[in-house]
């Protein structure tokens, strides 16, 4: 049995590095690249219960509330895009078997782990949301049952114990409470050979199923972001600048200097002292649905208060944005609020930026700066 959980736990964790390394965790066309995230981002782990019940040739004729058992379950998963996941599942409990005409009732306790492989529906087909209510995830996997203590009619069967391989399968329905958690119905099926019941090896009997489950996300990241991709024609161009300035560079410093053509020339002026150092316009971009100002961002909200720290008499003003194509236009405008007043704040607390110098606007989608969907997730700073 150890053997057994050992190797489960072995496929789930080759399916995890196996997702990792070969760029699972992006994903081109339907107008979405997703960027990639940490190994650790992501996972989740749920608890729940519910029924199962043996579809096998000789159980029909029992009366169906005695052919239910409950189910305690267990999970852990990742989720490596939003469209692929998977999971390591474990169940128990007990499970009822009948001879025919239901004339004895086969009691054993049983342990069955599996490893599934999960697909979201409702994200491929439809625009990827992490505020999204319901989601269908239909899910396919290989597991291994052991069951024990068998009993016929309360005496000791002298079966003895049972191992067998399953193929899992089944369907999960996602509802979402909030940002970390989610209630899974989850309707699963099985199948196990008939042996595992003790009434025959040749046949396969099929264990189905339906639980509830609340499942909670882990991690310091828990969604996934549209990856800001360069467009190739704007790459060439600055490609082209970088090139031109390096062939300027080299003129320059091959250029001879020409000598002076008398001792008393007149000496070249200084030069005049620019009071005010020039703004750089500086943007924060934002992860799709998000208000959270992301590490990789907070160069932006630095070198605005530099600016400001060495500009006294300067003032600045934060746009926040949203994009055209995701929420409606009411949620956009919140989420447009928070963006800029989020990076206002940390312009203020952070660096010591005084709020009089601090001016915040938010255009929700009514205004798109960028042509680049994506890129309109976010706050401008304008110099004033």
């Amino acid at each position: 049995m150890k053997k057994v959980s050992l190797l489960l736990v072995l496929v789930f964790a080759a399916m995890t590095t196996f997702a990792q390394t070969s760029g699972f965790s992006t994903r081109e066309g339907r107008n979405a690249t997703f960027a990639r995230n940490g190994f650790w981002d992501n996972w989740f782990v749920g608890v729940g219960a519910g029924a199962n019940m043996v579809i096998g040739d000789k159980n029909g004729d029992a009366d169906f509330l005695n052919r239910m058992t409950v189910a305690p379950t267990v999970q852990v998963g990742k989720w490596y895009n939003p469209y692929l996941g998977a999971r390591l599942k474990v169940q128990g409990g007990s499970l009822h078997n009948f001879t025919k005409d239901a004339a004895s009732m086969l009691h054993n306790k049983y342990v069955m782990g599996e490893v599934d492989a999960m697909f979201d529906v409702t994200n491929y087909l439809g625009k990827y949301s992490e505020t999204r209510v319901y989601s269908l995830i239909p899910y396919l996997g290989v597991g291994f049952g052991f069951g024990w203590d068998y009993k016929m009619n309360g005496a000791t069967h002298p079966g003895g114990k049972q191992r067998n391989f399953t193929i899992n399968g089944g369907l999960i329905n996602k509802f979402r409470i909030s940002s970390r958690v989610a209630l899974d119905i989850d309707l699963s099926a099985a199948l196990l050979k008939e042996g595992f019941n003790h009434s025959g090896s040749g046949t396969y009997d099929g264990l189905v199923g339906a639980s509830a489950s609340l499942v909670f996300k882990l991690g310091s990241k828990t969604d996934f972001s549209e990856a800001l991709l360069m467009d190739q024609g704007l790459l060439d161009d600055l490609n082209g600048q970088i090139n031109k300035l390096r062939q300027e560079n080299e003129a320059l410093r091959n250029r001879k200097v020409d000598q002076p053509k008398c001792p008393d020339c007149p000496k070249c002026p200084e030069p005049q002292k620019v009071e005010a150092k020039t703004f750089v316009s500086n943007v924060v971009f934002f992860r799709l649905g998000s208000a959270v100002i992301d590490k990789n961002q907070e160069v932006s909200i630095f070198n605005t208060a530099k600016y400001l720290q060495d500009n006294p008499s300067k003032n600045v003003k934060i746009v926040g944005y949203a994009d055209k194509k995701t929420g409606t236009a009411s949620i956009n405008q919140k989420l447009s609020e928070k963006r800029a007043k989020n990076v206002a704040n940390a312009l203020i607390n952070k660096y010591n930026i005084n709020s009089n110098r601090v001016k915040v606007e938010w255009k929700g989608d009514t205004e798109q700066p960028y042509a680049e969907n994506a890129w309109n997730r976010v706050a401008i700073f304008f110099a004033e």
